[in-house]
């Protein structure tokens, strides 16, 4: 029950920013169809993507194959990235990306990372290996998700500043998925114990790491939003 106390206040923290977003815009409707579209892509994409392909390779190739291991790391940047493209997809949101793309991104990852936070937590509350604790014992989930619910939106904001210039897409959609797998590499070593580095250390370098990767998004989302008001404020 605890965890799913703090997915409901990591939910309800995170609907706090998406309203900040949606008071600020011009139209708050797009942004609302935007979020409402993403929400649902993350567990679509985990059960009708990610796992009958680890399925296949595990049986194809077995389980304790290294190079599987490694692939494994690559399904988030490389399905999740694109599900969130698919909310441009919608001609309503695509008018409004090219008004303003990064509150766009914003409210999109907002909606993506509210699904990931339900389905985690039911994930969670249904191991038998993690015990029932009180919700202020899940405070680490509830701050890792905030963070990851602003740092979706800002690794799909390449790809809708780069639509909003009329662009090809796809570059940005790259510099996304190079983002995301950043953030997560270093999970990767924590669980193979890379360099030695014992299991009471890994929790903080990680925390460490999560915060410069929110701090480096802050800067990228505020320099692509500050680009794109400069240039279409130029006089033709």
């Amino acid at each position: 029950m605890g965890i799913l106390i703090a997915a409901a206040i990591a939910t309800a923290l995170a609907l706090c920013g998406f309203a900040m977003l949606a008071q600020r815009a011009t139209d708050w409707r797009p942004l609302a169809l935007a979020f409402l579209i993403a929400l649902p892509l993350q567990p679509l994409v985990f059960y009708a993507v990610r796992l009958p392909i680890d399925g296949m390779l595990r049986t194809n190739f077995g389980i304790a194959v290294g190079w599987v291991t490694i692939v494994s790391i690559l399904y988030a940047p490389l399905l999740e990235e694109p599900a969130k493209w698919l909310t441009a997809a919608v001609p309503a949101v695509r008018r409004a990306i090219r008004v303003d793309p990064i509150p766009l991104a914003l409210a999109a990852g907002v909606g993506f990372g509210i699904g990931e936070i339900w389905f985690l937590a039911n994930a969670i509350a249904r191991s038998p290996n993690v015990p029932d604790l009180p919700f202020w014992q899940f405070s680490g989930f509830m701050i890792e998700r905030l963070a990851v619910c602003f740092l979706h939106g800002a690794f799909l904001a390449p790809a809708f500043y780069a639509l909003a210039r009329g662009r090809w897409f796809l570059p940005g959609g790259i510099v996304g998925m190079i983002l995301h797998f950043l953030l997560n590499f270093p999970i990767f070593l924590a669980q193979t114990g890379a360099f030695g580095i014992g299991p009471m250390t890994w929790p903080m370098l990680l925390v460490s790491w999560i915060f410069w990767c929110v701090l480096g998004c802050v800067f990228l989302v505020v320099y692509l939003s500050d680009r794109f008001k400069r240039q279409t404020a130029k006089p033709p």
